[in-house]
């Protein structure tokens, strides 16, 4: 589906649900069936030619992973001081929501390695030839190197201003499915006060780091289990250069009911010695 069509498509949703009147839209929550009925409507009165009965659940998904997630966006609805996230459970597909004032666009939000980040060395001698050459380009082999490899371990024990003092870190699980949510490991960082849980969302180069999905985690770990304090990181593939670590400010389960969007504390570019395919 070309950029532009789908720009065509949430332009005439917002326009369903928008009153010029009170300046407010009669309801925010668009979901497959308003999607699939706005397909159908700009295709025979727009142009567009938009395949219907698809997945619906991957319009969206689409939007807000790439990189040019905010150019996809109407400006005309951008203009009136709306935006989109991303929703799911009970055949919701995103929400128009309202732009607060001095904050940062979550289509804009974009992580990256810069020139302040710092650079970690860590060797992958030990990871088996016969892996090495099934490396891919995908979540599940970045997670099994990082795991491998003990990068999040490194993060934490190596760099300035640390937000624990960890006197032992594990990882505890891959591939969690919770409750609309899934996290793509966790790890436990024994302190000497108490345990933290540490989850881990896993992202290609070419895919944005999503806040609000990371926010969905935390607030899951929560629900799932009595733990106290969580630290949301992600790791992403940066092809030639290894594993970029992003590390977001600890969320207390007292905070739990303000708690809207995680916020960056730290990073690291972790670089692989000798390089990794697929990395």
């Amino acid at each position: 589906m070309a950029k532009s069509q789908k720009t065509i498509v949430i332009k005439h949703l917002f326009e369903q649900f928008y009153d010029a009147n009170t300046h407010s839209l009669r309801r925010t929550i668009v979901t497959a069936q308003d999607l699939e009925d706005a397909k159908r409507f700009c295709n025979e009165n727009y142009g567009t030619t938009i395949k219907l009965d698809g997945n619906p659940f991957n319009f969206m998904k689409d939007i807000v992973r790439g990189k040019s997630a905010s150019k996809i966006w109407p400006e005309d609805v951008r203009a009136r001081g709306f935006v989109g996230e991303q929703r799911t459970g009970d055949g919701k597909i995103f929400e128009f929501v309202p732009l607060v004032e001095g904050a940062s666009e979550s289509f804009d939000i974009d992580f990256r390695p810069t020139e302040l980040t710092p650079e970690l060395a860590v060797q992958s001698l030990s990871l088996p030839q016969a892996s090495k050459q099934l490396g891919r380009n995908d979540e599940s082999w970045l997670l099994q190197v990082a795991v491998n490899l003990r990068v999040v371990e490194t993060h934490f024990a190596v760099g300035e201003n640390p937000q624990i003092n960890a006197l032992e870190l594990n990882h505890l699980q891959m591939d969690i499915k919770l409750r609309k949510v899934q996290i793509d490991a966790l790890y436990i960082a024994k302190c000497a006060s108490d345990n933290v849980l540490i989850t881990v969302e896993a992202k290609q180069g070419n895919q944005r780091i999503l806040t609000e999905q990371i926010a969905r985690q935390v607030v899951a770990v929560f629900e799932s289990t009595n733990n106290d304090t969580v630290i949301p990181t992600a790791v992403a593939a940066i092809k030639g250069k290894g594993i970029y670590l992003v590390e977001f400010k600890a969320v207390q389960r007292s905070e739990i009911d303000s708690f809207k969007a995680p916020i960056f504390h730290r990073d690291s570019m972790i670089a692989l010695h000798p390089s990794v395919p697929g990395i």
